[in-house]
């Protein structure tokens, strides 16, 4: 692999992740007063505990993907440049 593919696709995906980390931790709205209440056997703060652990794992799955798709367009970047 090429010094300047691997720099050049490095960058991207750390600005791509970068940008995927600030999208996925975005402040997290009030829930309503209305929201039904959590599942049987199952208490609010056990429910809400469950609910921030699915949020940190999905701000890892979207910081990892926009990374992946950073280095794709870094990729795709240098094949245009290219030509």
């Amino acid at each position: 692999m090429s010094p300047l593919l691997a720099v050049t696709m490095l960058f991207f995906a750390v600005v791509g992740g970068i940008i995927g980390w600030r999208r996925a931790t975005k402040p997290i709205y009030r829930r309503s007063m209305f929201e039904p209440d959590p599942p049987s056997g199952m208490t609010r703060r056990d429910y809400d505990r469950q609910v921030r652990r699915r949020r940190k794992l999905w701000r890892l799955f979207i910081t990892l993907l926009y990374a992946v798709i950073g280095a794709l367009v870094g990729l795709a970047f240098l094949f245009v440049i290219r030509r």
